[in-house]
C-alpha cells in the first residue's frame, strides 16, 4: 500500500484549496454566510466533479478525504459528506439513482439511540406493488435544507434497511433543532407513509453492504475534516504566537508554547496518517479496511479536539469572544467527532474485538492489522 499522494491528488488537493479561498469567506465571518454564497460554492465544488465517484477515473476514499480536509480548514458548509458518503457507498452495487448534481442529506440517528444501533422506530414496509411505505423519525440530520434526497436507514423485515426519498416528498416533514455549530444545521426529520419506490430502496444482503461502506466512509470523512479544522486552528495559533509578545519578547520563543504547539502538531500530523492509511485500505479493498476506519476515528476524534484546545490555550482569552475563529474550528470538530460514532464508540468496538480474539472467538489481530 502507497501511502505517499500521487501528482494527480496534489495537484486536486491544491485546485479545491484555490477554489474556496476565492468562492468562501473567511472564518472569522462564517455565521454571516448567506445560502446563496452555499449554493454557489455546492454547484462550484460539482461543477469541479467533487462528487464523480463510481467510474474508473472517478475520486475514491483519499480524493474525498482530501476534499473534506480542504472543507473542514475553512469551515465550508455544504453538503458534501453526505452526498461523497452515499455515492461511494452504493457505487460496488451499481444501483446508484443519483443525478450528477443531487445534494443527499443522512438520515440515521433516531431519538433516544446512539450511532451504530440497529434502526428500530424507523420502519419500511413492502405495500404489494413494487413500493414501501417508510414511516418514523430521525434526528440530527445535517442540512437537510440544501438537500434534494435523503438517504434514510430503516428497519424492513426486523433486518436494516437503505432508502432514498426526495426532501420534498409527500408525508416528509422537517423540524430545525439547535446545532452546537452554528454554520451547520441540525434537523428532526419525521416520515409519514411516505412512499418509497422499489428502485430508490436496498434491502438484504445489499443493505448490509452499502450501510457498512456508509458508516466507513462516512466516519472517515468526518474525521478528515475535523483535521483539517484542527490543522487550520494550529496554523492560526502559531502565527499569532510569533506575532504576540509578553513581557519584550514574542510567546513563540517560551518554551511551553513552544512545547504545546509541537506536541499539537504531532498529534495533528499523525491524525492525518491514520486517516490516509484508512482511506488507502478502503480504496484497495483491504479486509482491514473497517478496523483502520475505527482507528482512525477514534485517534482523530481525541486527537483533533486536543489540538483545538491546545490551540485556544496559545490565543489565550481573546479565543472565547464571539468574533474570534478559534472556538468555530472546535465547535466544528466537536460536531465531527461525535458523528458516525465518537472515540469511545470506536474504542468499545476495538475493545470488543481484542477480548474475541483473547477468546480465541476470533482470528488473531495481527491477520487483521497488516
Amino acid at each position: 500500500m502507497d501511502l505517499k499522494l500521487t501528482d494527480e491528488q496534489v495537484w486536486l488537493s491544491e485546485a479545491i484549496d484555490t477554489l474556496l479561498d476565492r468562492e468562501w469567506i473567511t472564518p472569522e465571518r462564517v455565521t454571516e454566510v448567506t445560502a446563496e454564497r452555499r449554493q454557489r460554492v455546492w454547484d462550484r465544488l460539482v461543477e469541479f466533479g467533487a462528487l464523480t465517484i463510481g467510474h474508473d477515473d472517478g475520486l475514491g476514499a483519499i480524493e474525498l478525504c482530501l476534499i473534506a480536509r480542504s472543507l473542514g480548514a475553512r469551515l465550508v458548509s455544504v453538503p458534501f459528506l453526505a452526498s461523497a458518503a452515499l455515492r461511494l457507498a452504493l457505487e460496488p452495487l451499481g444501483s446508484n439513482s443519483l443525478t450528477d448534481r443531487a445534494a443527499v442529506a443522512l438520515a440515521i440517528l433516531e431519538p433516544g439511540a446512539s450511532w451504530g444501533a440497529p434502526p428500530r422506530a424507523t420502519t419500511m414496509e413492502g405495500r404489494g406493488d413494487g413500493t414501501y411505505m417508510l414511516r418514523g423519525e430521525k434526528v440530527a440530520v445535517e442540512q437537510s435544507e440544501a438537500a434534494d434526497q435523503i438517504a434514510v436507514i430503516a428497519a424492513f423485515d426486523a433486518q436494516p434497511a437503505l432508502a432514498l426519498t426526495p426532501a420534498s416528498a409527500r408525508g416528509v416533514t422537517i423540524e430545525r433543532r439547535p446545532s452546537f455549530d452554528r454554520t451547520l444545521t441540525s434537523d428532526a426529520i419525521g416520515f409519514d407513509a411516505v412512499a418509497v419506490p422499489e428502485c430508490a430502496a436496498i434491502t438484504a444482503h445489499g443493505a448490509a453492504m452499502a450501510i457498512e461502506r456508509l458508516t466507513t466512509v462516512g466516519a472517515l470523512l468526518a474525521a478528515a475534516e475535523a483535521i483539517g479544522a484542527a490543522g487550520a486552528a494550529l496554523e492560526q495559533a502559531c502565527h499569532y504566537a510569533r506575532e504576540r509578545r509578553q513581557f519584550g519578547q514574542r510567546i513563540a520563543s517560551f518554551q511551553a508554547v513552544r512545547h504545546l504547539l509541537a506536541d499539537a502538531y504531532v498529534r495533528h500530523a499523525s491524525g492525518w496518517s491514520t486517516v490516509l492509511y484508512a482511506a488507502a485500505a478502503f480504496d484497495d479493498g483491504a479486509d482491514d479496511a473497517g478496523l483502520a476506519a475505527s482507528v482512525a476515528k477514534a485517534y482523530v476524534s481525541r486527537g483533533a479536539l486536543q489540538v483545538a484546545h491546545d490551540a485556544m490555550q496559545v490565543f489565550g482569552g481573546i479565543a472565547f469572544t464571539a468574533e474570534h475563529p478559534a472556538h468555530h474550528f472546535l465547535r466544528r470538530i466537536v460536531v465531527r467527532e461525535q458523528q458516525f460514532g465518537d472515540a469511545a464508540h470506536h474504542e468499545r468496538a476495538l475493545g470488543r474485538m481484542l477480548a474475541e480474539q483473547a477468546a480465541g472467538t476470533a482470528p488473531p489481530l495481527e491477520a487483521l492489522v497488516r
